[in-house]
């Protein structure tokens, strides 16, 4: 095991482990002893479709860029993938793997473009819905935005800036490979998301993904008994959610969790509720991509 995963492991684990100090662990673990099952059980179903509707999106991407991926290899993939995503440290196995196991029909460099590309779109239609829940906070939370909240986006929005000025300067000035690379990215993300309104097509399909993902986070807080109110799940929920990008941990556990409990108060909820529905979501969606996987080890093994 190379020193890098180790970390993660160790990251992750103290993560958990300050955050069950700093929180009443009992008062979390009583609402797991008092959970609804109906709403765990509908969360379960809601990450089925989640999985299809963004196994759908890479389908459509990967043969706009000449891949020949049809739709069920397409699910079957997005379920090895997403169960290796959530399960294995940083978090991004999963789409190594996609990118692997598909890269003969159009080579490497369309197999790694068509998930880049994909994932692309769900992380923008995430922060789309971020910003747009926290404009409405004051209308919906009947409060005024918190300071702190509004300075997170401030800074995320200029980081996004600064990426772009930094990928067009270093298109300008670095060598021809580099400028071929951003090139050839450029000529993909044109002919998937804007020639034949592309664009269409995939904004549709990246906030129902988006609109899954946070019906399975209000699942995990019904079961609770701890429902978020609406400006909470469109503003504070993909914060949490994006929080998982960052390759730090094994799938995003610990860090998830921290965010959760640093921002749940914001909806007037309890710490102890936050730390509960970041891992009842956690625990759903890790189980929910268990049967597709499944069937894709069978398969493989029948080959």
């Amino acid at each position: 095991m190379s020193r890098r995963r180790v970390l993660r492991i160790v990251l992750t684990v103290l993560l958990l482990l300050l955050i069950a100090w700093l929180v009443d662990l009992r008062a979390a673990m009583r609402l797991f002893a008092e959970a609804q099952w109906r709403w765990v059980l509908m969360g379960l179903l809601i990450v089925q479709l989640q999985i299809v509707l963004s196994a759908l999106r890479w389908q459509i991407t990967a043969v706009r860029l000449g891949q020949g991926l049809s739709v069920p290899r397409a699910i079957q993939e997005y379920y090895l993938a997403t169960l290796a995503n959530l399960s294995l440290p940083g978090g991004v196995s999963g789409d190594a793997a996609r990118i692997y196991r598909n890269r003969y029909s159009a080579g490497a460099a369309a197999s790694a473009r068509s998930v880049v590309i994909e994932r692309l779109a769900g992380q923008l239609a995430l922060l789309l819905v971020a910003i747009i829940g926290w404009l409405l906070w004051p209308l919906l939370m009947h409060d005024a935005t918190p300071e702190a909240t509004a300075r997170i986006l401030l800074v995320a929005l200029l980081l996004l800036t600064g990426l772009c000025m930094i990928a067009i300067i270093l298109r300008r000035f670095a060598g021809a490979k580099v400028a071929a690379l951003f090139d050839a990215m450029g000529t993909a993300l044109h002919r998937v998301w804007v020639e034949d309104r592309q664009w269409q097509i995939q904004s549709l399909l990246s906030l129902a993904v988006v609109a899954t993902y946070l019906a399975v986070f209000a699942c995990s807080a019904l079961a609770l008994h701890q429902a978020l109110p609406l400006g909470g799940i469109i503003s504070v929920v993909p914060l949490v959610l994006l929080s998982m990008v960052i390759p730090l941990s094994i799938g995003g556990w610990g860090i998830r969790e921290a965010v959760a409990v640093s921002l749940w108060p914001l909806m007037g909820l309890s710490v102890e509720a936050a730390i509960g529905t970041s891992v009842l979501y956690g625990l759903i969606s890790t189980v929910g991509s268990l049967p597709g996987a499944l069937l894709v080890l069978r398969s493989t093994a029948s080959e």
